[in-house]
């Protein structure tokens, strides 16, 4: 979506983590001491993410992605820096996927198996990580063994029901490896809730507790508190 002057004042309201900002210039995104990789990574796509974070100074809290898995620097950015912002969901609503540079990518592949199967739970999701990454900005950053990040959103009381159906679906949605290919994509699906964000892989297993990551910091919670947090608020 394109971010207009009105935006700015309720801005931190409307971003939420995952989302892709495009940035007016490299040098927009503040970080104290840049390794060396940041600014041209930058230079060639000047886009950020959104982390879980609370704001600073005003300021949006973001990650920058390098072209190596291990290179991640956590910035900041002014509002009025940003000239646009690329949801997760927005992604899934386009089929960016079908006009991707690399349709046959395998985390590209898993995702036009799963786009239906997800579909059909009544979930809103979305399409995140390398995967959202380039899809937004058509940057091949995704490598050949690059998980494939879903984000699900999901409100209290949770949607028991949908989110193992997502679950069931994120299993089978991975089509036959091709001869030409080597590896599949494994699926990383991640439950966003005004609570935080779980794994939904942890949710739909056996545990107790899961670990839950919101702005301060991930903490364990137990299944109880999450699928009552209404009954848990009251009582404390």
């Amino acid at each position: 979506m394109e971010l207009r002057s009105r935006d700015l004042p309720r801005l931190h309201d409307l971003l939420r983590p995952h989302d892709l900002l495009r940035l007016r210039a490299p040098a927009d995104a503040r970080v104290p001491e840049p390794p060396d990789w940041v600014m041209p990574a930058l230079e060639a796509a000047p886009w950020v993410v959104v982390r879980r974070a609370a704001p600073v100074a005003g300021r949006v809290p973001v990650g920058i992605r390098g072209p190596r898995r291990d290179q991640r620097c956590a910035a900041a950015v002014d509002p009025a820096a940003i000239l646009a912002c690329v949801t997760p969901e927005a992604l899934a609503r386009a089929r960016a996927w079908e006009t991707a540079a690399r349709p046959g990518h395998p985390a590209l592949r898993a995702l036009a198996a799963l786009a239906p199967r997800l579909d059909a739970t009544g979930l809103v999701w979305g399409v995140a990580g390398g995967a959202g990454f380039e899809l937004a900005t058509g940057r091949p950053v995704l490598r050949e063994a690059s998980d494939l990040d879903i984000v699900l959103r999901a409100s209290f009381p949770l949607p028991v029901d949908a989110l193992r159906q997502a679950a069931v679906a994120c299993e089978a949605a991975l089509p036959p490896v091709p001869p030409a290919a080597r590896v599949n994509a494994r699926v990383d699906a991640l439950v966003e809730t005004p609570l935080g964000a779980f794994a939904l892989a942890e949710f739909c297993g056996d545990g107790d507790t899961l670990l839950l990551r919101g702005a301060g910091g991930p903490r364990l919670v137990t299944r109880a508190e999450l699928e009552r947090p209404a009954e848990r608020a009251e009582a404390s």
